[in-house]
């Protein structure tokens, strides 16, 4: 090879090239990277941020729950009964069977 002619050069140009983009889409088709794997993880963050979305909802009520506790007694109070079904030191708990 002595002396490449602009033709020679653009033809070995082109033929590289082709093989880039072949070698690349081989890749995206059955590599990690395929594009069946691109949908799944899209699909998948699509799930998570709704996942995040509502435990930030949830956790903005039982902020809202924690101040509502905290600036009522009588509130506080009817929590622990219902929730936690705490008495106060006068009241007996009466269980019936049937």
């Amino acid at each position: 090879m002595d002396h490449l002619s602009e033709y020679d050069i653009r033809k070995i140009m082109r033929w590289l090239a082709w093989s880039a983009t072949a070698v690349l889409l081989i890749g995206v088709v059955r590599g990690r990277s395929s594009i069946g794997t691109y949908f799944k993880l899209k699909e998948s963050a699509k799930k998570l941020q709704a996942a995040v979305a509502n435990l930030e909802a949830e956790n903005r009520e039982m902020q809202m729950e924690i101040e509502r506790i905290k600036s009522s007694k009588s509130y506080a109070r009817k929590v622990l009964r219902d929730k936690y079904h705490v008495t106060d030191q006068d009241e007996k708990i009466i269980f019936f069977t049937e």
